[in-house]
């Protein structure tokens, strides 16, 4: 699942997912981590989020949007970013896509070291493999490929969403929002 990309299916009920698109960070035998990708904070940003984390304060990017990134760990903030520069602590995604929770990389962002692209989270999602198993099997998750343009979309023209379900062939207007068991 890693490297994977979660789209939402209109059934799913659970309000906290609803239109969600999520990028699968970790994927164990045991734990699935994963991050909304589509879901801005609203009257919250980098800098205040790094005044959270005592870290300072940066001029240039301190207005930058966090993202919601799901319901567990919302204490914690995560960066997904582009090109692993200097080996940073960062954890391989896919493709270039690499993810952390390091000081040392919010410490780069901060002193103005931007990735070519990258995302910041508060919280994530977290599911028992099973569990996220038997969601799939009930078809509240649509499953793709993660790519770059997708993760970092950020045109508010066409929403993400849409744009997820699009980039795979999917017309939004033709899902459904209830299953059923033949």
């Amino acid at each position: 699942m890693l490297g994977k990309i979660l789209i939402a299916n209109p059934s799913l009920e659970d309000i906290r997912f609803q239109n969600a698109v999520i990028l699968i960070c970790e994927s164990t035998d045991d734990v699935v981590m994963g991050l909304i990708l589509n879901k801005p904070l609203q009257n919250f940003n980098v800098g205040q989020l790094l005044k959270i984390m005592k870290l300072g304060k940066s001029s240039d990017n301190v207005m930058e949007k966090v993202f919601f990134g799901g319901p567990v760990h919302t204490n914690q903030g995560f960066i997904v970013h582009s090109e692993n520069k200097s080996n940073l602590n960062s954890e391989f995604i896919c493709e270039d896509i690499y993810i952390s929770s390091s000081n040392e990389v919010f410490i780069n962002i901060l002193n103005d070291k931007y990735f070519l692209h990258s995302k910041i989270f508060l919280g994530c999602a977290v599911w028992d493999k099973i569990q996220l198993d038997n969601e799939i099997l009930d078809n509240s998750w649509i499953i793709s490929d993660a790519t770059r343009d997708l993760i970092f979309y950020n045109n508010t023209e066409l929403p993400f969403w849409n744009k997820s379900l699009k980039l795979i062939g999917v017309d939004p207007l033709k899902l459904i929002n209830y299953s059923g068991r033949a």
